[in-house]
């Protein structure tokens, strides 16, 4: 079809794509689209690059109607595959990059296209998709039929482009508000914060098990690993013990320096015995992961760490605190200060994990009793249990 028009794929694109759930099934839909519209595409590859704490960058692979997504890490910086290939072009400024593939004298400059020509297609076009804060992301299209694009089918793509950036950025700034308010908020406070509850003193009541934890030994270690050191065993000892957290269920809401709060709410309609136990799941992991990080920092040379968790159970007031200028997503009351008190008496109690009696009559069975031990600021001496190994 040589003079078919890209027009009903860009109408489609602007007033029903931009309203479809992800990037993913745009981009799936729009290779779609384009396809019946009359562009041989027979293979199409998105790039796009992203802020994220994990990933570096998302790659969309379109072929045979089918899309699949697969996301790069920061070492991919370093690989040869990006290195080497024809998306670092783009990068560093590249507008296009074209190979007629089944021509004898095309150069197979990059290692990629040996295997895209070992697809039989005859053609291949790279192009630049550049965002508005001069992010530049790319896209390429093959096809295999005999004498490849022609003039008409490259301009028709070139008039998409513009229109496809535009609502890929949307959904990029869109992820990446969401992806910045879950790791620096958590997972449901982000979304808390992105249904609107952003003024101060918005919250909820809400019943919760408290998670307090805190690095033992910490000043003595700081002082003897340094700065940088001690900065590595931190990130240790928060993946153990955070990161058992958010594998159970729980909502990481600050780092103290080194000690963390978390919760793990109470769904409606109660669940509580269900809640305590994936609150104690979570302490039985951390200390799993903490033995795993210790026997390879040991091995390393470096020094092992240790840790305390106090869990407690009760209501506390689950919103926005601070400034004007400056808020923060946590919880407040009574039963957020009693976890840190029960939390300190892992020290006097020579035990890793210490939790309440609400807690321990919530899972029930039988737990070995700590005592009862008057806590600051708390009416009644409240007794606690040490967290059993299973």
């Amino acid at each position: 079809m040589s003079d078919w028009s890209i027009a009903p794929v860009i109408d489609w694109l602007m007033h029903k794509g931009r309203l479809m759930a992800s990037p993913v099934a745009v981009v799936g839909e729009i290779c779609n689209r384009v396809r019946a519209a009359g562009m041989p595409i027979d293979r199409v590859s998105f790039f796009f690059w992203t802020l994220h704490p994990q990933y570096w960058g998302n790659a969309m692979f379109w072929k045979d109607g089918q899309i699949e997504l697969r996301r790069a890490g920061p070492e991919l910086r370093r690989d040869a595959m990006y290195l080497d290939s024809p998306v670092r072009r783009i990068q560093e400024g590249a507008r296009v990059l074209r190979r007629r593939l089944e021509r004898s004298d095309c150069p197979l400059d990059y290692p990629v296209l040996e295997e895209i020509k070992a697809t039989g297609a005859t053609d291949w076009v790279l192009v630049e998709v550049v965002f508005s804060n001069g992010q530049r992301n790319a896209v390429s299209l093959a096809t295999r039929r005999p004498g490849g694009f022609t003039d008409h089918d490259i301009a028709e793509i070139e008039k998409l482009l513009h229109p496809f950036a535009l609502v890929m950025e949307n959904f990029t700034n869109r992820e990446l508000a969401q992806t910045l308010l879950e790791t620096y908020l958590g997972r449901q406070s982000g979304l808390r914060v992105l249904d609107g509850k952003i003024q101060r003193g918005d919250g909820d009541e809400i019943d919760a098990v408290i998670w307090f934890s805190d690095l033992r030994e910490s000043t003595p270690l700081s002082e003897a690993l340094g700065e940088r050191a001690f900065l590595e065993l931190l990130n240790d000892y928060f993946e153990a013990t955070a990161g058992a957290v958010l594998e159970q269920g729980g909502e990481v809401l600050r780092f103290i320096g080194d000690a963390s709060l978390a919760v793990f709410p109470l769904p409606q309609g109660g669940a509580r015995r269900e809640t305590c136990q994936r609150a104690v799941a979570a302490v039985r992991a951390a200390r799993t992961r903490a033995h795993a990080a210790n026997e390879r920092r040991v091995q390393a040379g470096l020094r092992s760490f240790g840790f305390g968790v106090g869990l407690h159970l009760g209501r506390v007031l689950y919103g926005n605190i601070g400034t004007t200028e400056r808020l923060e997503f946590s919880v407040i009351g009574a039963a957020a200060n009693q976890a840190a008190r029960i939390e300190a008496l892992c020290k006097r109690t020579q035990t890793d994990a210490v939790a309440s009696k609400p807690v321990v009559n919530a899972i029930g069975g039988a737990w070995p009793s700590l005592g009862r031990f008057e806590l600051p600021g708390v009416a009644s001496a409240m007794e606690v249990y040490s967290v059993p190994a299973a």
